[in-house]
This record gives structure tokens, C-alpha cells and sequence, in this order.
């Protein structure tokens, strides 16, 4: 099997045994391994991988805002859309401008919101239990 496979195979396997809680913090890691690619490409002049890989982290923002739910998120909901509608700018701007110092603080934002959205997640369907405890006998 090939590598490709291998790793289509394994990302397939991850998003399926994720609990559902876990979907938008995974959408996060891709959308900041797309803007990190991103910088790195802009810094070695690939302007053909940059604009993938900024074409992927706009279509991981507009599927963002696709799973907002309007009715139950309220106010909330709102305002994650209005946020993705000021990321989706920025990474157009970013595209036309070649501005690193913007991607930075785009990629700062996002692992903010990330580490936001994986603590939300681990409160509601842990990712796994913490070890027990060892109690050692005094002798």
C-alpha cells in the first residue's frame, strides 16, 4: 500500500473515531497545518503550494460556518460567523499581499481558538481518563 493510501487510510480512521464533540477542534488542527504550510511555502517562494494550501484553509473556514447551527448557537453562533467571515478575508489577503506578518497573527488567532475549542471538547467527551494513581506502602 502506498504511502498516500497510508495516510488517507489513517486521517479516514481519525475523523470515524472521533465523538462528534471532537469534529471542530480537527477542522482547527487542519486549518492551522494549512496556514503554517502556507508561511512556509511564502517564505521558500512556492507560490504554487502557498495558494493550495490557502485554498485549503478557506475551504475549511466556509465549512466552519457551514456547520454553525443559527437556531441553537444564538448570539454565539453569530459571532463565530462573523469571525469566519474576518478569517476567510484574511487568508484572501494574505494570498494577494504575501503579508507573513498578517498569516502570523491569523495562525496565533486560530491556535487560540483551537486550544479554546479542545478544552470545550474535553469537558463535554474526554479524550481519555488520567492514569491512577500509584500509592507506594511506607516501609
Amino acid at each position: 500500500m502506498s504511502y498516500a493510501k497510508q495516510s488517507v487510510r489513517y486521517v479516514e480512521n481519525d475523523v470515524l473515531s472521533r465523538p462528534a464533540e471532537w469534529m471542530v477542534p480537527l477542522l482547527y488542527e487542519h486549518l492551522l497545518a494549512s496556514l503554517s504550510r502556507a508561511a512556509v511555502q511564502m517564505e521558500s517562494g512556492d507560490a504554487e503550494g502557498k495558494a493550495a494550501s490557502l485554498s485549503r484553509a478557506t475551504d475549511i473556514v466556509l465549512e466552519l460556518n457551514a456547520s454553525l447551527d443559527h437556531e441553537k448557537g444564538g448570539e454565539l453562533a453569530g459571532q463565530l460567523a462573523s469571525l469566519y467571515s474576518y478569517f476567510a478575508l484574511e487568508i484572501m489577503n494574505v494570498g494577494r499581499t504575501l503579508d507573513g506578518k498578517v498569516l502570523q497573527r491569523l495562525i496565533s488567532l486560530v491556535a487560540e481558538l483551537h486550544e479554546a475549542w479542545v478544552m470545550a471538547a474535553e469537558q463535554v467527551a474526554p479524550r481519555s481518563r488520567p492514569a491512577p494513581q500509584l500509592r507506594v506502602a511506607n516501609a
